[in-house]
């Protein structure tokens, strides 16, 4: 790559370029959907002028309403796995910014980030950009990490997209091929407000250069806005339509067992570490889009081998196992939807002996729901200590302790993060369990406390 010496900006002052433009435009922008506010033909344009990085590539675009960043890391994993030169770009960060471009599931170097991040600013400020429009800084991170992938030579590129797609700096990155995660009636204000508004934007991940799409089970309401966006010739394979997952949790075994299943007859088996149902059908949903860029790239039949094993991988924040004695799990759990997920892994935790008692630390502020999260959780901890994030933009108070004490439950509220972690952590025993959960910044809050490694999505082998 030949770096330059005596770079002409700092990690901090190269970041901050990023968002030079959107600072500056922020007070002139219209009031309305992101059809309106956003621009991302800046980023198109922005990227032609640096020689089309993405053109030659193999990119892989992820968009849907949830577990984005899950099925883009489960992506990336297996098809570095088969033996593939992989990148990897997501949103946001959890304490280093670097974390949002990867290869071989490690973080960019920061040099490197400055090097590119310099040439992208400085094609980037020659674009007669108007005061009222902006170039998206993810959009401008998109193009860093397109010219650190052409440098490096990967052979495929997983882009995890935004809250939308058809007006998403991100979704300008050529992509052959695309993901989709469950789509619901989400960002309302920015994407429209009745489900085929949302699938409508989402829909736009389908480019002209796009070949395929695999995704997870939709609403009839989804369904029917995609099949009107499809190009012809799109193949299109849906989980529970066209291949199948089977989740299987062996007896005494530590570890959680996917069994996919294709059309064509072909299966493979995915081995994870113990992951809630929702995570190990990401799994086979990235296990499919696999075998469609492997099929894609090599005009094979694209079996994927026998058996792919992931127990080895992390997903930073989501559902993470962080300490095994005690055992200690966070995620960013804010509602009773995803509580659901975590009282289910708490259960089984129990049943297969690991645990015999939960606490939990919860962070979770005024406006989120945190009565609906206590009542998923409410039979499986013993004691609860709630906390605020050090974000200072949420609000946090005691009023979810209070009802929780009110229901008859131990609670406290210590409103320092530092010392709930500490005091919970000193409260469990080697057998207990610990429950962290709360918004990502409190996640980020946790996984700084426990000095816990953001910089790769594998764990060390035993």
């Amino acid at each position: 790559m030949g770096l330059e010496t005596g770079q002409r900006y700092t990690t901090r002052e190269a970041i901050a370029l990023i968002y030079e433009w959107l600072n500056r435009a922020r007070p002139l922008l219209p009031d309305g959907p992101d059809r309106v506010v956003r621009h991302p033909e800046w980023t198109g344009r922005l990227l032609a002028e640096l020689a089309n990085p993405d053109a030659a590539a193999f990119n892989v675009a992820v968009t849907g309403s949830k577990g984005k960043g899950s099925n883009a890391i489960l992506l990336a994993a297996i098809l570095q796995l088969l033996g593939l030169r992989v990148g990897l770009f997501t949103s946001p960060h959890l304490i280093d910014f670097m974390e949002r471009i990867r290869l071989g599931g490690q973080v960019m170097p920061e040099a490197a980030f400055v090097h590119w991040m310099t040439q992208v600013y400085d094609e980037a400020r020659r674009l007669p950009v108007p005061p009222n429009q902006y170039i998206g800084p993810v959009g401008l991170l998109a193009c860093v990490a397109a010219l650190w992938f052409a440098d490096e030579q990967t052979d495929v590129n997983v882009f995890e997209l935004g809250r939308g797609a058809l007006h998403d700096d991100v979704n300008q990155v050529r992509h052959q091929g695309a993901l989709l995660t469950p789509v619901f009636l989400e960002h309302a204000r920015e994407l429209g407000p009745t489900l085929p508004d949302v699938a409508r934007e989402k829909a736009g991940v389908l480019r002209a250069e796009t070949r395929w799409l695999v995704s997870h089970p939709q609403s009839e309401t989804v369904q029917a806005v995609w099949r009107r966006c499809w190009p012809e010739g799109t193949d299109v394979q849906l989980l529970g339509r066209d291949f199948s997952a089977g989740v299987d949790v062996p007896p005494d075994r530590d570890e959680v067992r996917v069994r996919v299943r294709f059309a064509a007859g072909d299966e493979t088996c995915i081995r994870l570490p113990v992951v809630p149902d929702f995570l190990a059908r990401n799994a086979a949903v990235a296990a499919a889009a696999a075998r469609r860029v492997v099929k894609q790239r090599q005009g094979l039949r694209a079996l994927l081998p026998e058996e792919i094993d992931l127990r080895r991988i992390r997903l930073p924040g989501r559902m993470e196992v962080i300490d095994r004695r005690p055992l200690v799990l966070v995620d960013g759990t804010v509602h009773r939807e995803t509580a659901v997920h975590v009282a289910a892994w708490a259960a089984s935790a129990k049943r297969r002996g690991s645990v015999q008692r939960f606490g939990a630390v919860l962070a979770i502020p005024v406006d989120k729901d945190g009565m609906g999260v206590l009542g998923v959780l409410r039979e499986h901890v013993q004691w609860v200590v709630w906390t605020r994030a050090s974000n200072p933009h949420l609000r946090f108070d005691d009023r979810f302790c209070r009802a929780a004490r009110a229901l008859g439950m131990r609670s406290e509220w210590v409103p320092d993060v530092t010392r709930a972690l500490d005091t919970a952590r000193a409260r469990v025993e080697p057998a207990d369990g610990l429950l962290l959960l709360g918004t990502q910044s409190f996640v980020a809050d946790v996984m700084q406390h426990f000095a816990v490694d953001t910089r790769t999505i594998w764990r060390p082998e035993e």
